[in-house]
């Protein structure tokens, strides 16, 4: 995606849920361009990284084009996440348990991805590295992920990630 494509992205984000903040913002069109030039240079920064330790040895151009266009499409969400949609949408009083609830299935679902991804990944990479730092409250679901349980009854195994489950909420960051 291209500038106007993320600006586009992040004067929609701001209109829907930060209507009070885009009133009290001096000049929005250049706060808002300058939020989706640091998204572009985030994207192309991961872009960049990914597609170096992504590379396979004998892949085909539809192979390459694939991959490159799934590496684009990661970077694209990690910097969404991180630079846009981690900036905390505006919640009137009647709205916030339905926003809190939102909130949660949100964090929920993408921190979901976020575990799908770290397992994808190959151990002690620097992309793995890197997941674990910023997703320190996860890398108990992810070891438990990648280890057999074929031992334990299926009571024992919704027992153990309730554990986990409970823990990550204990441990997830404040926003």
């Amino acid at each position: 995606m291209s500038t106007p494509i993320y600006l586009e992205q992040v004067r929609t984000y701001f209109r829907n849920y930060l209507p009070s903040r885009v009133a009290t913002l001096e000049d929005p069109e250049s706060y808002f361009a300058e939020l989706a030039e640091a998204i572009a240079e985030q994207v192309a920064t991961v872009s960049a990284q990914l597609e170096v330790t992504s590379r396979l040895p004998e892949e085909s151009y539809l192979q390459k084009v694939g991959r490159l266009n799934a590496v684009r499409a990661q970077a694209q969400e990690l910097a969404l996440t991180e630079i846009l949609y981690s900036i905390p949408p505006e919640t009137s009083e009647s709205d916030d348990v339905s926003n809190a609830r939102d909130v949660e299935l949100a964090t929920a679902t993408a921190e979901s991805n976020e575990v799908d991804r770290r397992l994808e990944m190959e151990e002690e990479s620097a992309e793995a590295i890197d997941w674990d730092r910023r997703f320190p409250h996860l890398i108990e679901e992810v070891r438990w992920m990648q280890s057999d349980h074929g031992n334990l009854s299926e009571e024992e195994k919704r027992a153990q990630l309730q554990a986990i489950f409970a823990a990550q909420d204990a441990a997830r960051p404040k926003g």
